[in-house]
């Protein structure tokens, strides 16, 4: 009986261990061959993944750990890589070296593409938003596991339900209009209670919104783009988040946000960011 008992310890155990394990990341997930630059920075994530003794390494020719830095909560490391000119593509494992129990978090290196077709002044953009736009798959309006769900669409804030595969379904119209570059309100994924249809209050940046269509629908609209000679614009605002991010919910560092304690509503007056004309002491 006692061994019975010290065997289901040692399941229970392992088992927590996997699950944590499983909920240590790597942002960001891949970085790509070739770049301008060669020094970059990762930010690992996972319950107190600071406290590993042993440190972080990389076994990955072209690729070296220069430095490691802790911040003040032990749930983050953000590591400084050089990635060398002679580094190929592939999969790399970063090693935590935490006491008794070490383990790997997956770093990809991705080949970067070097034929590119950017947008110029000669293209028709238009501007999407996509939860406005068309509905081409009304199953993933309810989603059991997220904050919100599609409201009726005379609701001015919720959700109507529009989504990638909507406007992969509406091109032959669009070019008829004369679009030749699709630019989209951002598609990462919107963990919130209300009101970010809007898509920039983010709640993870490497994820796409899975009531959009998730990270396949996404692929399958820009191959489709591609197909007919057509471009897409990423709406990229980084320094955007919802409150239900990790980062906000917990902070590496104190002072991480620009905030205050209390709810302070902006002015809107950017004239003073834009005109230098405007600009006085």
């Amino acid at each position: 009986m006692k061994k019975i008992i010290q065997l289901v310890v040692a399941l229970l155990f392992f088992c927590n261990a996997m699950a944590q394990d499983n909920a240590y990341h790597c942002y960001p997930a891949n970085w790509w061959t070739g770049m301008k630059y060669s020094n970059i920075q990762l930010m690992l994530y996972g319950g107190a993944i600071a406290n590993a003794k042993g440190g972080i390494s990389i076994n990955y020719p072209g690729v070296k750990v220069t430095k490691v830095h802790k911040v003040e909560s032990r749930n983050y490391l953000f590591v400084d890589l050089n990635i060398s000119a002679t580094a190929k593509p592939g999969k790399i494992k970063i090693k935590v070296l935490r006491e008794n129990w070490p383990f790997d978090i997956d770093f990809e290196l991705k080949a970067r593409k070097t034929k590119i077709n950017p947008v110029n002044s000669s293209d028709l953009i238009y501007l999407v938003m996509p939860d406005r736009f068309a509905n081409g798959d009304p199953g993933n309006d309810k989603m059991d596991n997220m904050r919100e769900i599609v409201n009726s669409r005379d609701s001015l804030k919720g959700r109507h339900g529009g989504d990638i595969q909507g406007i992969t379904k509406h091109l032959d119209y669009l070019q008829e209009l004369g679009v030749t570059a699709l630019w989209l309100n951002p598609v990462i994924i919107n963990d919130m209670v209300r009101e970010s249809f809007h898509g920039y209050a983010f709640t993870n940046h490497y994820q796409i919104e899975p009531r959009l269509g998730g990270e396949r629908a996404y692929h399958e609209m820009i191959d489709a783009l591609h197909a007919r000679k057509m471009k897409v614009v990423q709406d990229a605002v980084y320094n955007h988040v919802g409150i239900h991010h990790f980062t906000v919910a917990d902070k590496p560092m104190k002072d991480w946000l620009n905030e205050w304690q209390q709810y302070t509503n902006t002015s809107y007056k950017d004239q003073v960011l834009f005109d230098p004309c405007c600009m006085h002491s």
